[in-house]
């Protein structure tokens, strides 16, 4: 059996169902976060790879990689290296964007959509592209869209109370 078959399944589409059951597996995940199905977490031959995630995270469409085996064939090891990922509280991680192993992401960050994250990412920041750079804070982001939000209300599902 190789390291895909071995992997659970989880078919819910309830976000903290799914965050559950990577719990269930080990992970330290904080309470509040979700996980979409479509997530990919790093897992191998004895588990989930050294993941965790903090709390009220979402995380939706993204590659989270505590592992590499890219010289695996050329060091003459089967086992992939492992280094620790770190996501801090309040984060967001966008579609398609894909975390190194070895990455910190500071608290109340957002990696926006297609970002690949090689190095640690400050708290409080939005990071994108590939390599992921830091493009502005997350309140300045915050701020833009708050403003977009009195401008343009037809833009947003539906808005806060304080923002109407």
């Amino acid at each position: 059996m190789n390291d895909a078959e071995k992997k659970p399944s989880v078919k819910s589409e309830d976000a903290l169902e799914v965050a559950q059951a990577y719990r269930n597996l080990g992970m330290k995940i904080g309470e509040g976060t979700v996980i979409y199905n479509n997530v990919i977490i790093g897992f191998g031959a004895d588990g989930p790879d050294p993941i965790i995630i903090g709390k009220n995270c979402v995380l939706t469409g993204c590659s989270v990689l505590g592992h590499d085996a890219s010289t695996n064939k050329f060091l003459g090891i089967k086992p992939s290296m492992r280094k620790p990922v770190f996501i801090g509280d309040n984060c967001f991680i966008g579609l398609q964007a894909i975390v190194l192993m070895g990455v910190k992401i500071g608290e109340n960050s957002i990696v926006g959509a297609g970002a690949v994250v090689t190095r640690d990412v400050p708290a409080g920041s939005v990071v994108g592209g590939n390599p992921a750079k830091v493009l502005c804070k997350t309140e300045d982001l915050v701020a833009k869209r708050r403003k977009l939000a009195f401008e343009h209300p037809e833009y947003f599902r539906e808005l806060p109370k304080q923002l109407q």
